[in-house]
């Protein structure tokens, strides 16, 4: 078992449990998804997933409060909270991603605020990867793919 893929493996527990996932993706742009789409099975356990990189398509979407924005940027755990809240409300996934945070920073880091909601339980937390644009991405993305399958065992 040691050569199936992480997105395999979620899709698999997925289907097992008749359950939906969702994504509200910022930082990634959809990488996520991407990842989880490579998985046999996928259709069965995803039915709609969205990248929110401008403020407007958080708020028009994700139903994120202006007010959030202003006061404690796009780049925070309060508005990932507020998306992943907003992705359930829309998408009534069982499981329910959302990512906000930097792809590029002038500081070593990059920080990267994530929520998921699991069986209505919430998650929210903060992750930071040092690296280039591209790399950072996918260091995000396995990161809270990893996450996620734990929660999911």
């Amino acid at each position: 078992h040691m050569n199936i893929s992480l997105e395999q493996k979620i899709v698999d527990i997925l289907k097992t449990k008749k359950w939906q996932i969702s994504l509200a993706e910022s930082c990634t742009g959809g990488q996520i998804v991407a990842t989880l789409v490579n998985a046999t099975g996928a259709s069965r356990v995803l039915s709609q997933s969205y990248v929110t990189y401008s403020c407007d398509a958080k708020i028009r979407i994700l139903e994120v409060k202006k007010d959030t924005l202003e006061r404690y940027s796009v780049y925070s755990k309060e508005v990932a909270k507020e998306m992943v809240e907003g992705l359930q409300k829309v998408t009534k996934a069982n499981v329910c991603i959302s990512v906000t945070g930097e792809a590029e920073s002038n500081e070593p880091f990059c920080k990267c605020y994530y929520g998921i909601i699991i069986d209505d339980k919430i998650y929210i937390e903060e992750v930071a990867f040092k690296g280039r644009r591209n790399e950072v991405r996918m260091k995000q993305t396995m990161h809270i793919l990893k996450r996620v399958y734990d929660l999911l065992l």
